[in-house]
């Protein structure tokens, strides 16, 4: 009885392992986005990651920036999906082994999110905002390969 208990157990256990290694998802709202641009709190290299589902080139950049993140520890990474919250966020941003703090619209305006992220931005995607962490920050549009966002970030040694 006790083994079968035991079994039951583990397998509910492993069963329930990749509902917990699912990142969290929190909706960002006009406000919260303002803030979260603001240059001046970042002591760190940061990037902040635009990015929707339905964007192939959104993906790559992900993948890019988890091999940021492996090559330069000190890189902290913020994503924000460009659309309402969706189961599939997660799972998306799972199966990058994406570490950080991740985002997705609230139900609000998509075009008053998007100013309030940047004011320059017309909607393309993927966007990057990177901050230096010295009060520096840029913002561009289309993929961003290891090269360019070390030489950007100033990561190399």
């Amino acid at each position: 009885m006790m083994s079968r208990l035991f079994h039951a157990g583990l397998l509910l256990a492993l069963c329930s392992l990749p509902l917990l290694a699912a990142p969290r998802v929190d909706t960002l709202d006009r406000q919260q986005a303002a803030a979260l641009v603001e240059a001046s709190q970042y002591r760190q290299p940061t990037l902040i990651a635009l990015w929707s589902l339905e964007c192939g080139y959104c993906k790559q950049n992900l993948a890019h920036f988890r091999q940021a993140q492996q090559a330069y520890p000190q890189l902290r990474l913020i994503t924000v999906a460009s659309e309402p919250r969706l189961a599939e966020h997660a799972a998306l941003l799972a199966s990058h082994g994406l570490d950080g703090q991740h985002y997705a619209y609230a139900d609000e305006a998509p075009e008053a999110m998007a100013y309030a992220l940047d004011p320059r931005w017309r909607g393309e995607l993927p966007r990057t905002l990177l901050f230096d962490g010295h009060g520096g920050q840029q913002a561009l549009s289309g993929v961003l390969d290891m090269q360019r966002i070390t030489q950007l970030l100033e990561l190399a040694d």
